[in-house]
């Protein structure tokens, strides 16, 4: 059943893959968290729980990003399996080598490095097995209406922009990340499960938006306040090739974070 699929993983990811699908009118199975039935026919198979709180859940986000994945490959049967990875594992990498054929970086001392590595063992599990229907997808910043994520960057701005009256940037004004609507990534990746030729994608806009950018946006928005504290902290990520998706697919980011910044602010009042 090529439209039918199993969506693991109940986040902002998941349930927005859920959705997507469902308006698709394809057939979804999407399982509740710890009751995975396992010795079946799961179809197309979207593997998206993840955990980024491993500071304080290092088991769990061990358990999330990379224990249940052999459990599910292993012991089900599918016509596709992807799994979605992040393209924070090219974190520390130059300008041009962020290409799917890219080496990538292995060092211990990065500060999220024990996220990346889960991330990149699995991504490595993955890609070694001979079935070319096992594809890895490495996705950039998503933004669209996250209200609750406590840890992410928008969301967090957003809300204290609105509770607080005040947004506190911890980083250097000038650090700098990529960000993709969600929807437009889903597109994007559906199209690379149902006829992707190749078995790792990266999908994200393909530039990087700055911290101030945004923290101005908002402040003109919502006429709050911004306190930039710690400058000396720079994190400038990777610019990201999207290459393979614009020729294959031939994919251009349509949404900008910028100019949807109100559309977003006002969603989050309306759900508050």
């Amino acid at each position: 059943m090529k439209n039918s699929y199993t969506v693991f993983g109940q986040g902002f990811v998941g349930n927005n893959i859920v959705q997507f699908l469902k308006k698709k009118k394809y057939k979804v199975f999407a399982p509740k968290k710890g009751k995975y039935k396992f010795n079946k026919n799961l179809y197309n198979i979207i593997y998206c729980i993840g955990s980024d709180n491993w500071i304080k859940d290092p088991s769990g986000a061990y358990e999330a990003n990379l224990g249940i994945v052999p459990k599910i490959i292993f012991n089900n049967r599918f016509t596709s399996f992807t799994f979605i990875s992040s393209t924070r594992v090219y974190l520390g990498h130059g300008k041009n080598k962020t290409n799917e054929k890219s080496s990538v970086q292995i060092n211990p001392n990065i500060r999220n490095f024990y996220f990346n590595s889960l991330k990149l063992t699995a991504e490595s599990l993955c890609l070694s097995l001979p079935n070319k229907k096992i594809k890895v997808v490495r996705i950039s910043n998503l933004f669209g209406d996250n209200f609750t994520n406590q840890i992410y960057l928008l969301p967090t701005l957003i809300r204290n922009s609105i509770k607080n009256k005040k947004i506190n940037i911890l980083i250097n004004k000038k650090s700098s990340k990529d960000f993709i609507h969600i929807y437009e990534a889903l597109e994007v990746l559906i199209k690379i499960i149902k006829k992707g030729k190749y078995r790792l994608y990266n999908i994200a806009s393909g530039k990087n938006i700055e911290l101030f950018k945004i923290s101005q946006k908002i402040k003109k928005i919502t006429n709050c306040k911004v306190d930039y504290k710690n400058q000396n902290k720079l994190i400038k990520e990777p610019i990201i090739d999207i290459s393979r998706i614009k020729k294959e697919f031939n994919f251009k980011a349509k949404k900008d974070l910028i100019s949807s910044l109100d559309q977003l602010i006002t969603n989050y009042k309306n759900y508050a």
